[in-house]
């Protein structure tokens, strides 16, 4: 289980790099390596967050989502908002790409992708598996 560092999704097609973002300590350390600074998004009641970043070093553009421990109440919960934020990285990618009418059923895939790979991550780093899912 690791949980400060970046779990980075596969990207396949996508021009942006994708990461699950496990803890404030993760956040941190990415913050540090990409020279941002966008703080710890600790947003009370809030289920999860999607940030849009551009690498100074690189132009490298990247989009890092986390959960907050307050979405954590149940497998349901923490499933709807990893899709919820998942709807947000197509929406980030889609406007990187300038795809302004995307086929319906290339985000419907995009999203199940998206969403997989974010449950794959969460449930790595949460020390949660299947039968907590």
């Amino acid at each position: 289980m690791v949980q400060d560092r970046v779990v980075w999704i596969d990207r396949g097609w996508q021009p942006v790099a994708i990461g699950f973002c496990p803890s404030e300590k993760a956040w941190n350390r990415e913050m540090k390596r990409l020279n941002g600074a966008a703080p710890w998004p600790n947003v009370p009641n809030a289920g999860g967050h999607t940030q849009w970043l551009l690498n100074d070093k690189t132009g490298e553009a990247i989009i890092l989502v986390c959960i907050h421990a307050g979405a954590e109440r149940d497998a349901l919960e923490v499933i709807m908002t990893i899709v919820h934020e998942a709807v947000h990285v197509w929406q980030f990618l889609c406007d990187h790409i300038g795809e302004k009418e995307p086929g319906i059923e290339m985000e419907a895939y995009g999203i199940e992708n998206i969403s997989r790979s974010l449950i794959e991550a969460y449930t790595s780093t949460q020390g949660k598996g299947k039968s907590w899912l």
